[in-house]
């Protein structure tokens, strides 16, 4: 009886119970926390997730406009909800597992063309693009900053602050009625003769560099206008991101064309030989989309 007992135990030391798999969607709490939800802790990272495919333009103005906060609450909602999925066992459906499956596969598509379009873009491709638009990029701009106000003797004042050495920040953001340009010091950027109304643009386009000119009348008020800086063209920096964005695209592109080509790929659930021509009057039926590729195991 004692030799069974001790091939049992042998035979149990040989086949050790699973280890415990977590569910789908388990995030270990890494990174500064942002919040707790019923007590469990999110995780800057997790936000990051996200927002990270989010442009920048876009983050800033959510901040701005308080939609961030929002944001940040849709977030605590998804964990809650995401924890009474467990709570009610609907990780374990066959039909959630496969479109968890398909999601996981999804983030992983996207992932390998961000890669793509990275490594495909060089700065000899960079300078091409930009000498193609040459025309384009070259015509003569203006960096500018100026102070708007409504009448004609609250510009003589504030143009006489200015002579008097009064900083043009400060008089911006006290005076200025362009509620856009105020609060960056009236700054307004680089720009072409015909982005602005013709009065500001004659004034600005005829002043010399370091030129503070003004009042100019235009259908928007009077303009104090100082002239920081001009140039002949737009040069490739600034339009970098413009340009490489554009590149990455046609990379992208290439690239899933070669794959396809590349790849053996049969249609299994599509009927042999041409289709059958629509009715009359009818029109032809839309192709059938590709079937989605079988789950990981």
């Amino acid at each position: 009886m004692r030799k069974f007992i001790v091939l049992a135990a042998l035979i149990a030391g040989c086949n050790p119970p699973p280890v415990p798999v977590d569910p789908p969607g388990t995030l270990h709490a890494t990174g500064a926390a942002i919040m707790t939800v019923d007590g469990e802790t999110v995780t800057q990272d997790m936000l990051d997730a996200v927002t990270g495919r989010m442009p920048p333009q876009q983050l800033e103005q959510m901040k701005r406009t308080g939609q961030f906060k929002q944001l940040k609450e849709r977030l605590a909602v998804g964990q809650l909800l995401y924890k009474e999925a467990l709570k009610r066992g609907l990780d374990k459906k066959p039909e959630v597992q496969v479109s968890l499956a398909m999601v996981q596969r999804d983030v992983l598509a996207a992932e390998v063309l961000d890669q793509i379009s990275e490594e495909g873009v060089t700065d000899a491709m960079l300078q091409e693009a930009y000498d193609k638009r040459a025309v384009q990029y070259k015509r003569p701009q203006v960096r500018a900053r100026h102070i708007l106000v409504k009448d004609e003797a609250t510009a003589n004042d504030v143009m006489a602050k200015l002579k008097a050495g009064g900083d043009f920040a400060a008089l911006a953001a006290e005076f200025s009625t362009d509620p856009g340009s105020k609060v960056k010091g009236g700054e307004l950027g680089w720009f072409e003769k015909e982005r602005m109304v013709e009065p500001f643009a004659n004034a600005a386009f005829a002043a010399n560099q370091g030129d503070v000119v003004g009042p100019v009348e235009s259908r928007f008020g009077f303009h104090i206008i100082e002239v920081e800086e001009k140039r002949d063209a737009t040069p490739l920096e600034d339009v970098k991101d413009e340009l490489k964005s554009s590149i990455q695209g046609e990379v992208v592109q290439t690239y899933l064309e070669k794959i396809k080509t590349d790849a053996k790929i049969e249609y299994l659930d599509e009927p042999a030989g041409p289709a059958a021509p629509p009715m009359p009057g009818m029109p032809p039926a839309p192709p059938a989309p590709p079937a989605p590729p079988a789950p990981a195991h």
